[in-house]
C-alpha cells in the first residue's frame, strides 16, 4: 500500500474518531479558513495598503478554489501550496522556511512535488539575478530536496507523484484537461487571460523569478482540471503587485485620516486577538450547529438491500468511497484512491462499465456477479441483453445480477 500522502489520511481519521463527521467538517473549515487567509494575507503584502486591490487579485484564487473545498488531503495540499507562495515572497527567511514545509507537505498530499519544483526553479532564478548572493542559495535548494525524502515512502514518494503526472488517468474528469463549458473551467481561462493581459500591459517586465514561478504553474495547470486552482493562487502577488489601485488619488487623505484615528499604542495588537477570537468564535459555531449527518442523497443507498454480500460487486468508480463507508462487508471493485487500481483493474473497469467488445469475458475473469452503476452508463443498458437481471432500479442507480 503506497504511504505517500498518509498524514493528510491520518488527520482526516483522527477528526472523525474525534467529532465524526462533524470533526471531518471542522477540519475541512480550519483548511478553507488557513487557505483563504494565507491568499488574503499574500495579496495585502504585495504591495500593502491596496485594500481594494488585494482584494481583486485574491478573488480568482477564492473562486476556483472552491470546487476543491472537499474531505480530502488534496484540500491541505492547497494550503501547502498557498503558504509556499507567501514565503516565497518574503525573501531569504521566507526561501528558508520552505524546507519544513515541504517536509509536511510530502507527508500530506502528492502536490508536493510541484511545490519541490517551483522552490528549485526559485533558487536557480535567484542566482541568475542575484550572482553575488548565490551561494546560499544551493543549501536551501538541496535542503528542499532532502526534505521530501525524509518519510515512510522515501523516493518512491516522488516516483508516485511522477507517475501519476506523466501518465494519468484522462477518462476521470477531474484528470481531463480544464473545459470552458464548465464553471470551473471558465473561471480558470478568465484567470490565464488576466495573468497573460497583466503580464503584456504591465508597464513593469516581469522579473526572471516570477517567470520562473508562473509559467510552470501554468503549463501545469493546463494539464488537469483538478490543478487549475493553482495558477489563480500563485498569480496572487502578481496581480496584486501589478493591477492599478483605483483609490490612488484619494491615498493621501485616506492615510491622513487612518493617521489621525489610530488606535493607542497596543491597541492594533488587541485589536487583531478581538479579530482571531471572533473568527474561533464563528468557526466554532458554525461547526455545532451543522448537521453532522452525511449528505446521503446522490448515493445508492436504497439499492444496497440487493446487492449480495461478499466479494463480485463491479461498482461505480465514483461510490467507491462511499460504499466502504456504507457497507463494509461489500467489498469494492474500485474506488477514488487510484493509484492501487493502476493500471489493469482501472482498464478492467473502463471495458465492463462502457459496455465494450469482450466485456463479459473480462467480468467473468474479475469473478463479477453484481453489477452497481448510474441507469445511464452502457453496461446498464447492454447487460440485460446478455443475460443479467435488474434486481433494482431508480434515478440513482441500477443493480444487475448474474
Amino acid at each position: 500500500m503506497l504511504t505517500d500522502q498518509w498524514l493528510g489520511d491520518a488527520i482526516l481519521a483522527l477528526a472523525r474518531a474525534l467529532g465524526d463527521w462533524r470533526g471531518v467538517l471542522a477540519l475541512r473549515v480550519v483548511a478553507v479558513s488557513l487557505l483563504v487567509g494565507i491568499v488574503v494575507d499574500t495579496a495585502l503584502a504585495s504591495p500593502p495598503a491596496r485594500p481594494i486591490v488585494a482584494a481583486a487579485a485574491a478573488f480568482p484564487a477564492i473562486a476556483l478554489s472552491r470546487f476543491a473545498w472537499t474531505d480530502r488531503p488534496e484540500l491541505l495540499g492547497f494550503v501547502c501550496f498557498a503558504l509556499l507562495v507567501r514565503l516565497l515572497c518574503g525573501g531569504d527567511r521566507g526561501m528558508l522556511l520552505t524546507i519544513p514545509l515541504l517536509f509536511v507537505w510530502a507527508q500530506l498530499h502528492g502536490s508536493f512535488a510541484l511545490g519541490l519544483g517551483l522552490v528549485l526553479a526559485s533558487c536557480g532564478a535567484r542566482a541568475l539575478e542575484e550572482r553575488h548572493e548565490r551561494w546560499h542559495l544551493a543549501p536551501i535548494a538541496a535542503g528542499a530536496v532532502v526534505a521530501t525524502l525524509i518519510g515512510p515512502s522515501g523516493l518512491a514518494t516522488w516516483m508516485s507523484s511522477g507517475g501519476h503526472f506523466l501518465a494519468p488517468p484522462r477518462y476521470i474528469s477531474e484528470e481531463g484537461v480544464p473545459d470552458i463549458a464548465t464553471l470551473p473551467g471558465l473561471i480558470f481561462v478568465v484567470t490565464l487571460a488576466l495573468l497573460i493581459a497583466t503580464a503584456l500591459l504591465s508597464s513593469r517586465r516581469a522579473s526572471l523569478r516570477e517567470v520562473a514561478f508562473l509559467v510552470p504553474v501554468a503549463f501545469v495547470s493546463l494539464t488537469a482540471a483538478r490543478y487549475t486552482p493553482y495558477l489563480a493562487i500563485a498569480a496572487v502577488p502578481f496581480f496584486a503587485d501589478r493591477w492599478p489601485d483605483p483609490l490612488a488619488r484619494f491615498r493621501k487623505d485616506l492615510d491622513r485620516a487612518a493617521t489621525e484615528r489610530r488606535l493607542p499604542r497596543g491597541g492594533d495588537a488587541l485589536r487583531r486577538a478581538g479579530g482571531i477570537a471572533l473568527a474561533g468564535l464563528a468557526l466554532a459555531v458554525s461547526v455545532a450547529l451543522a448537521d453532522g449527518r452525511v449528505d446521503e442523497s446522490g448515493y445508492p443507498r436504497a439499492a444496497l438491500a440487493t446487492v449480495p454480500k461478499g466479494p463480485g460487486l463491479l461498482n461505480l468508480y465514483d461510490w467507491g468511497g462511499w460504499l466502504i463507508y456504507a457497507a463494509p462487508e461489500i467489498p469494492v471493485f474500485i474506488d477514488g484512491r487510484l493509484f492501487p487500481y493502476v493500471p489493469s483493474v482501472l482498464s478492467d473497469y473502463r471495458v465492463i462499465i462502457g459496455a465494450q467488445p469482450g466485456w463479459q469475458d473480462v467480468a467473468a475473469r474479475r469473478g463479477v456477479r453484481a453489477i452497481l452503476v448510474r441507469p445511464t452508463d452502457p453496461i446498464a443498458r447492454r447487460a440485460p441483453e446478455s443475460g443479467w437481471r435488474i434486481a433494482y432500479a431508480d434515478r440513482i442507480a441500477v443493480v444487475l445480477l448474474r
